[in-house]
């Protein structure tokens, strides 16, 4: 996420992620089920798609994406890219408070 909390630029591209966001976003799913819009699916790096399992279905254990949040998560992971966007696709973290902030790393729990 942007600097401006933006998730996507207005042209759709993804901000630039902190060098550690691959390596972590794979730890964190690995063996798990993980559910992502189509368009999130087909950007996925193989790293994620080998180590995963994806579904459509409603039981996962994390979800990669924003457009299929079905009910507000209890817990946020953001990772923050230094830029601003200026455009695209807004976040809004209205009903979450920020617990931790450091190195890129955010992490934001349900109030």
């Amino acid at each position: 996420m942007s600097q401006d909390n933006m998730y996507v630029d207005k042209d759709g591209k993804l901000p630039k992620r902190p060098k550690f966001d691959k390596e972590l976003l794979t730890a964190l799913v690995k063996g798990q089920m993980f559910t992502c819009s189509e368009n999130t699916f087909e950007d996925l790096p193989d790293s994620i798609l080998k180590n995963a399992f994806y579904t459509r279905g409603r039981d996962y254990d994390i979800n990669l994406g924003v457009a299929t949040f079905r009910n507000a998560p209890h817990l946020l992971i953001v990772t923050r890219s230094e830029e601003y966007l200026q455009g695209g696709k807004h976040f809004s973290l209205k009903g979450y408070k920020r617990y931790f902030e450091g190195n890129g790393l955010e992490l934001w729990i349900k109030s």
